[in-house]
């Protein structure tokens, strides 16, 4: 399958698709808490926090494990990047967002994708051996699937992107017209994001975005809430 790009784009498409069930939207990562307590937030408010999330913790985290995973050439590599990466996740929220997503893209791709059905790495995730998280789980599968790899780290920001955007659209806080116009305003900075995420080596890691981490932690606490984290 690797050798067909046609193919890896339709793979590629089918992980991306909000129809595919891996979790990917049904988590705001804090983003429903913030709202909640900056009830005068508009759309340069909104826009610049999603930014913030984005640029400061998925293209600098994730995205980075993403495209180590994707390189990796053993279970024992793949089980330390996991690691490192939950390292990193300093708050229970995010670290439950990105473990419950990598667990769910683990079960269904083992199930529904036959080029994964036996992965050492994505068993041990499914059993619990490893955390499982989403961005290294992400790096497995779509190597698996013969999606390259700058492809598939910009997927990931990107979907990352639109995710939270979608999120303040059906928390009331943004229209859906304007957040497909952001998102597609802001494809170069995406592609930036990603390019650099692609060349960056694990000791550059980080994840700093403290006004959304806070507001993830609040939202642990909520009764009333839409999404997970």
């Amino acid at each position: 399958m690797g050798t067909e790009p046609l193919l890896a784009d339709l793979a590629w498409l089918q992980l991306h698709d909000s129809a595919f069930p891996s979790g990917r939207f049904v988590h705001s990562n804090g983003l429903e808490a913030w709202l909640a307590s900056h009830p005068a937030a508009g759309e340069p408010e909104i826009h610049a926090a999603v930014r913030a999330y984005i640029g400061g913790s998925v293209a600098t985290l994730d995205a980075v494990v993403l495209g180590h995973a994707w390189l990796a050439d053993s279970t024992e590599t793949l089980v330390r990047l996991d690691h490192l990466d939950r390292a990193h996740k300093i708050t229970r929220s995010a670290r439950n967002s990105s473990e419950s997503c990598g667990g769910q893209l683990a079960t269904v791709a083992r199930r529904v994708l036959r080029v994964v059905a036996d992965s050492d790495y994505l068993g041990l995730v499914v059993t619990g051996h490893t955390p499982g998280n989403q961005a290294v789980v992400d790096g497995v599968v779509q190597r698996a699937l013969g999606i390259e790899r700058g492809r598939a780290i910009a997927g990931a920001i990107r979907s990352s992107y639109s995710g939270l955007l979608s999120a303040a659209v059906r928390l009331g806080r943004l229209g859906p017209m304007r957040a497909q116009q952001l998102i597609f305003d802001d494809t170069p900075w995406i592609a930036d994001l990603a390019r650099t995420a692609e060349c960056a080596p694990l000791a550059t890691v980080s994840s700093f975005v403290p006004e959304l981490e806070i507001a993830a932690m609040r939202h642990e606490t909520t009764s009333a809430r839409l999404f997970s984290t």
